[in-house]
């Protein structure tokens, strides 16, 4: 808020942008906060739900990942791993997972004996806040919620972590590749894109407000009745930025207080910019950073087309060859490694995991012996 002297005020209504924070926070509880507000999982979901660009982005990662089939010893993964589901089933859930937050987690269930596992699950990984590191650099324990933002209805659970000669037999088996100051939780592989998504939401959301108020132009209202004293005013702004703040209220209206012209209100409209044009070259360069932070270097693999040029398909095959070897397959050989060490904990037997790959184009199978060659399938 900027004050110009003791009668007129200009309020900057919302909350400024900011970078993301992901560090984590020791408190004075016995899980490790997710973030500063602990609800980084779900910052990422409902990017992932809210921006076009990026759950297209996403999905395409989460597709190749999955593939069009999963075989154990070159066979129909049809493994039953617990009571309703297959190898592929709880594989599938977690792709989603490693996808939008780079790490996963499964409940293992312990055999009778205590040597091996019997069934194992997928767990939502938004539901579990890590436990403190031991003396010797361990976590012993997890916290299971099934909603981080009311633990008060949603209390969280205590499950110890997976180690077959630990004590409990219902267990966290948590997982993410190693990444340099990150001792309890993963940054997404897409943070660099993170801040262009958020401006991608704003800008969406600022647009369907301002058709939803017929592009209504803001108000420069003073009341001209005079000047309350400094609590008021005070009291006065807060309502409105309560109710005008933020991307949501576009096209609203500024407020002044005078002692001018005896009660009478003057209301002066104040044209909104054009900002077609902005927007349009902003979202150029918004769609192409999201593109990068997921590795994505042909926009036609999501059916977007660049201006000005015209993608040949033996370009679409080799840009969807390059995602499949450099996005795809070091996360596929990620999850396939934890999923076979499952396997053997489960069965007592080494397993071998292959994904069949998706093909760009049907009978386009060229591409495929390269990236199982790379992947080891």
């Amino acid at each position: 808020m900027k004050e110009q002297n003791d009668k007129f005020k200009i309020y900057e209504f919302g909350i400024p942008a900011y970078i993301p924070s992901f560090e984590e926070k020791i408190v004075s509880k016995p899980y490790v906060l997710y973030g500063e507000d602990n609800l980084q999982p779900q910052h990422s979901i409902d990017m992932y739900n809210f921006s076009s660009i990026n759950r297209a982005c996403l999905n395409a990662v989460i597709n190749g990942i999955v593939g069009k089939n999963l075989l154990i010893d070159g066979k129909e993964g049809f493994m039953m791993v617990n009571s309703t589901e297959t190898l592929y089933d709880v594989f599938k859930k977690t792709a989603v997972d490693f996808a939008i937050h780079n790490g996963i987690s499964l409940n293992t269930i312990k055999r009778r004996d205590g040597e091996g596992i019997a069934d194992f699950y997928h767990i939502d990984f938004s539901k579990i806040r890590s436990g403190k590191v031991d003396d010797f650099d361990f976590v012993k324990e997890y916290w299971y919620s099934a909603g981080w933002t009311n633990i008060q209805k949603y209390k969280p659970i205590e499950i110890p972590s997976f180690n077959l000669r630990g004590e409990g037999d219902s267990q966290v088996f948590y997982s993410f590749q190693y990444q340099p100051n990150q001792k309890y939780y993963p940054l997404p592989s897409w943070i660099g894109g993170r801040i262009p998504v958020q401006i991608d939401i704003e800008i969406m959301n600022f647009e369907l407000n301002n058709i939803q108020n017929g592009y209504f132009p803001s108000l420069f209202i003073s009341l001209n009745n005079g000047v309350p004293g400094d609590e008021e005013r005070e009291m006065i702004f807060r309502q409105f930025e309560d109710i005008y703040s933020s991307s949501n209220n576009a096209g609203k209206m500024f407020l002044n207080f005078a002692d001018s012209k005896e009660a009478e209100p003057t209301i002066t409209s104040i044209a909104p910019n054009n900002n077609a044009d902005l927007f349009n070259s902003l979202n150029e360069i918004i769609q192409t950073k999201i593109l990068t932070s997921h590795g994505i270097t042909k926009p036609d693999l999501l059916g977007i087309k660049t201006a000005g040029q015209l993608g040949s398909k033996q370009e679409i095959i080799e840009g969807y060859e390059h995602f499949l070897r450099s996005v795809i397959a070091p996360k596929q050989q990620f999850l396939i490694r934890e999923f076979e060490k499952l396997l053997f904990y489960k069965t007592g037997e080494v397993h071998k995991i292959t994904i069949v790959q998706n093909e760009m184009f049907e009978g386009e199978t060229e591409i495929v012996p390269g990236v199982e060659e790379k992947v080891g399938i």
